[in-house]
This record gives structure tokens, sequence and C-alpha cells, in this order.
């Protein structure tokens, strides 16, 4: 765009602010001919001084606060102000002659920032509270979801229990030969004991009993004696490397048990169930601190 096509756009646009604001072009006053004593006023080039405010008003389409550039006072300019002190003598008459429309637009411009600030606080608040539901609803369908396959693992491992306590090999009599009682400490303190057949009955058979009388998951204790010498754990039977099984499932007699053997019971901590302590020990925390 050339020059001269600038200077003709700002010329358009000072055209349609002065029409649309309704400010008064600079004029000039000039004799009448014939010593006629009336004067003509001709529009001349000069400048304008105008104050324009922004006025507040109510969109009628969309209900919402909108503003909209008023005239308030323009001066004649003729001459227009010749120094700082006129001009700021100007001012100050403006300004108190329209002394409530100031204080109506101080009190408006606060009015807007208020509620530029409630409708932006607002739209933080929403957005934080839809984060929130679809947080609350991932963290209840995880919760949901991970109950229900706890309660389907408790029910298979009570079927399974059901199973073992009919599978298990009956109790010889007291006196029988070959026979060896197994005495069994758990850390809470309870104590049980019962007669297995040494050559026949092999270690699971031994957990296979902890599992399906106390309650304690097989896969999750050891069995140890009392100074701690040997130490045992379930075998899956369906495993056949004894590395991937964990040991061999042996029969009380090749593990080297008396007449008379104690074992104490103790549950398998794993990383799992260690981080899991710690998480729910913090749950409990926080929960203790905000009922204080």
């Amino acid at each position: 765009m050339s020059g001269d096509e600038n200077v003709d756009s700002l010329k358009n646009d000072v055209e349609l602010a002065v029409k649309r604001l309704k400010v008064k072009p600079p004029t000039s006053s000039s004799g009448g001919g014939g010593g006629s004593s009336k004067k003509k006023k001709r529009k001349q080039d000069g400048p304008i001084l105008a104050i324009i405010y922004p006025a507040t008003t109510i969109d009628t389409s969309t209900g919402k606060l909108k503003v909209t550039p008023r005239l308030l006072a323009q001066h004649h300019c003729n001459p227009p102000p010749s120094s700082p002190e006129i001009m700021i003598n100007w001012t100050n008459t403006i300004r108190k002659r329209h002394i409530r429309e100031f204080a109506k637009l101080q009190h408006d411009r606060k009015e807007i920032q208020l509620l530029k600030e409630r409708n932006e606080g607002y739209v933080t608040s929403m957005k934080e509270d839809k984060a929130r539901e679809e947080k609350e609803e991932l963290e209840a369908r995880a919760k949901k979801e991970m109950e229900e396959k706890e309660r389907l693992r408790k029910e298979k491992l009570e079927e399974r229990r059901r199973g073992l306590i009919e599978t298990l090999p009956d109790e010889p009599e007291v006196g029988e030969m070959g026979v060896i009682t197994i005495a069994l400490r758990f850390t809470d303190g309870s104590r049980d004991q019962r007669r297995f057949v040494a050559d026949t009955t092999s270690m699971n058979d031994v957990f296979n009993w902890v599992d399906a009388m106390h309650g304690l998951e097989r896969e999750k204790i050891e069995l140890s004696t009392m100074n701690g010498s040997k130490t045992f754990v379930y075998v899956e039977e369906e495993c056949d490397e004894e590395e991937e099984s964990g040991g061999e499932n042996m029969t009380l007699e090749e593990a080297g048990l008396g007449k008379m053997t104690a074992l104490r019971v103790t549950e398998i901590v794993t990383d799992d169930d260690a981080a899991d302590k710690e998480e729910d020990d913090d749950d409990d925390e926080q929960e203790s601190d905000s009922s204080e």
C-alpha cells in the first residue's frame, strides 16, 4: 500500500470515528457579503480536541455488559489551547462539570473488573470441578474393579479351601509308627498341632492344612524351624523345575523333621505388599490429621 493510500485510509477512519462519536468538525466564522452583519460558519481543517469516555451499556442480544465509546466534551478549538495551563484548566472545568459522570465511570470500571474476576473465577472453578469429578470417577471405577477382582479372588480361595479340607490326609492315631507331630507357632501367639504320616505326607500337605484351617494363603507364608535352620515354602505342583517352584516338594521324612517338630508360621512380605502397607499408613495419617 502506497503512502497516499495510507493517508486516504486514515482519513476514512477519522471520518467514521467522528461520525460515530458525533464529534463536530472545527469551524470558522466569516463576514457575510453586502455589509451584512450575519456571519457564516464554514468547516475548516484543524485539530479536534475531545474527551471520550468508555460508557457501560447492556448488550440486549447477550444480556452482558459491554463498553461503548461516548463523547463527553469537545473543545471548539477556535483557537485551540495554546499552552499546557489552558489545556489543564479546560480539562479541570470538564471534570467539575461532569463530576457525577466521572464518579459513575469509576464505579462502572470497578464493577466491570469485579465481573471479569468473577467470570474468570467461575470458569476456573468449573474446570477444577470437572477435573476433580473426572478424577473421582476414575478412582471410583478403579476401586470398584479392584474390589470386584478381590471378591472373585476370595471366592476362588474359599472354594479352594473347601477342597483342601476334603483332601487333607486322615490324622493317624497317637503312637502309630512313622508319625510326626507338627506344632505350629503363629505370629499372634496362637498355636495348633496335628499328626501326619512322615513318609507319605509332603510339605505341601502341611501348607494346605495351614491354608484351609487357619485362612493363611499357602503361597504367602513360609514355615521354619524354631532355630531357623530349615525354612520351607509352598511348591507349585505344576512347576517342573525346582528353581521355578522355589524348592522340592519333599515328604516330612525327606525334610528331616523329628517326631515332634515345632514350625514358626511367617507371612512373606513382597515389595508390592510393603508399598501397599506404606500407602495405607499414609492414608491413615491423612485421615487422622483431617479429624484433628
